[in-house]
């Protein structure tokens, strides 16, 4: 069986564009630090035209956190504890930290270019409190279960 990301990457190649749309992040529980990593992968191009402008950590980190929500058990919404941007190639990696007490009844959204695309498919891989997930968003999702 192909991996997930190694599939996207060469579906992602050919013609020398981007057919699908389509954004990967990962999300890592760390107990030791009481926080999750959050990792997501955008084409930069893609992030420009949303935010209207160039890609910078301020920007993307802003667009990030309004479209990528975490939610305790109670429904609060948990904000960003620290963000930063890494860019390879034509793909920016945002990387946000999120503290949480408990991993426990966590909810998360994912909206990242719904606003461009009516195709968009936004793929989260979780690792939380030693379970695995996919969990798929498209355009008219809420948010859903981290675990």
């Amino acid at each position: 069986m192909i991996p997930l990301p190694l599939l996207l990457a060469l579906a992602l190649r050919v013609n020398g564009s981007h057919p699908l749309h389509t954004t990967l992040a990962t999300v890592a529980w760390r107990a030791d630090r009481h926080q999750l990593e959050v990792a997501v992968r955008v084409f930069t191009q893609d992030l420009a035209e949303a935010i209207g402008g160039a890609v910078s950590d301020s920007t993307a980190c802003h667009y990030a956190s309004g479209v990528l929500t975490l939610r305790d058990a109670a429904g609060r919404f948990m904000g960003t504890a620290s963000c930063s941007t890494e860019r390879t190639a034509d793909v920016t990696w945002i990387r946000m930290i999120v503290r949480a007490a408990t991993p426990a009844g966590l909810r998360i959204s994912n909206a990242f270019l719904f606003e461009r695309f009516p195709d968009q498919v936004n793929i989260v891989q979780a690792n939380v409190a030693g379970h695995a997930r996919t969990i798929l968003f498209t355009s008219g999702d809420g948010s859903k279960p981290l675990t």
